[in-house]
């Protein structure tokens, strides 16, 4: 294995990733209008209290599963 062409080849990939924090561009306008919905609908239920602890989520499996 070429160390050089693996370092090129993470180079070129890294040049390609969009930096989302440069860009002037909502999130809601890179998704799509279901995507966006259960987005919203997700943090809307956060704020009104909706949502279950991951301590109450893995006992619930560990129950649900005989873990």
């Amino acid at each position: 294995m070429d160390i050089q062409l693996e370092k090129y080849k993470l180079i070129e990939w890294l040049m390609e990733i969009k930096d989302n924090s440069t860009d002037n561009v909502e999130w809601s306008e890179e998704v799509s209008q279901i995507e966006t919905k259960l987005i919203k609908k997700g943090l809307n239920d956060i704020e009104n209290g909706n949502f279950s602890s991951h301590e109450d989520v893995m006992n619930r499996l560990k129950s649900k599963f005989s873990i």
